[in-house]
């Protein structure tokens, strides 16, 4: 997995790859740091390169989620592949990214 984060508002977090048990971790930390900054007021996850997800994947988006709702940040997915689409869709977080 890749992971690239630029910019100041928004932050772009563009990943690359396969988010699963082992890499999730990585994501985490970038999202965390994008939480960190003091000027940021949306984080925007660029998902349209991540071929495969699993629940450790959307656990960390959610937790990140949540985070950011509590600091008053607003957390967007952007364009995910089809296949985390879908994933996103089966789980019914749909609502919660605001996919539908």
């Amino acid at each position: 997995m890749e992971i690239n984060s630029e910019g100041v508002d928004p932050v772009v977090i563009s990943v690359e790859g396969e988010v699963d048990l082992a890499t999730s971790p990585r994501l985490a930390q970038a999202l965390d740091s994008a939480l960190g900054a003091d000027a940021t007021t949306t984080i925007r996850v660029d998902l349209s390169k991540v071929e495969f997800m699993d629940s450790a994947g959307l656990r960390v988006l959610v937790a990140a989620r949540r985070r950011a709702e509590e600091a008053g940040v607003g957390l967007v997915l952007h364009e995910p592949h089809d296949r985390v689409r879908r994933i996103i869709e089966i789980t019914g977080l749909t609502g919660v990214f605001g996919l539908a």
